[in-house]
């Protein structure tokens, strides 16, 4: 996929293909060092970060499209022990259940929300609703109520972190719409309106933390190149 000249990019920055030997290129970086990286490690890197700008620009558009004035922010909390895995009612399929029918008129497509994990008491993903509501029963979905019948809505995660103990503590955040939110009686499915100044704090806490994390694998796997060299 590479080409003699061409520029590309990875955690190091962007480079210009010197010169390809099978499994092995040359490369000369923005800043003149120069560098022989595997061909296939960087085209995964490259594709990946590829995949990054448009999953970024995708998101981007699609956001603009569906935010408005009317769009509402929230906290939707979940009961996750700490040391657990990401693995609750809804994430998987990429849903969520509004636990009343009073909220279930109110979210609409384009409202967005961060989740929030009770017991380990930390916000791990930012989620935007992304249709229209739809209506099962809970149980299908392995979530543990005595409803038959409730309303559902299809999810778009944007950024979310690998483990619980990576992401944001509730107590290195203030939030203006509840300054004291660590201090609450949070219930499991909750959903909690926030102002949209809260919700870009968080989103963005988040959303450098997943980068960061990216980065260091991709960072880790160079290393590792540069070692069997």
């Amino acid at each position: 996929m590479f080409e003699l000249n061409g520029v590309y990019r990875n955690r190091m920055g962007e480079y210009t293909v010197l010169a390809i030997n099978g499994q092995r290129m040359t490369v000369r970086y923005a800043d003149g060092s120069e560098a022989e990286l595997n061909t296939g490690i960087q085209a995964r890197i490259w594709e990946n970060i590829v995949a990054e700008q448009e999953a970024r620009a995708a998101s981007t558009s699609r956001h603009a499209r569906q935010s408005n004035k009317d769009t509402t922010h929230y906290i939707k909390a979940v009961s996750l022990p700490p040391g657990e895995e990401l693995a609750f009612p809804g994430w998987q399929e990429r849903i969520v259940m509004a636990p009343t029918p009073e909220l279930a008129q109110r979210i609409k497509s384009g409202d967005r929300f961060i989740y929030y994990a009770i017991e380990a008491q930390t916000f791990f993903a930012v989620v935007t609703i992304t249709g229209e509501m739809f209506e099962a029963n809970p149980k299908q979905h392995t979530y543990t109520t005595e409803l038959e019948r409730a309303a559902f809505f299809p999810t778009d995660v944007d950024a979310t972190v690998p483990a619980l103990d990576h992401g944001v503590s509730v107590d290195s955040i203030d939030l203006e719409s509840y300054p004291d939110f660590g201090k609450l009686h949070i219930d499991n499915e909750a959903f909690y309106r926030i102002s949209e100044d809260d919700f870009e704090l968080l989103a963005e806490a988040l959303t450098e933390i997943t980068e960061d994390e990216d980065e260091e694998v991709e960072e880790y796997e160079e290393y590792e190149e540069d070692e069997v060299e």
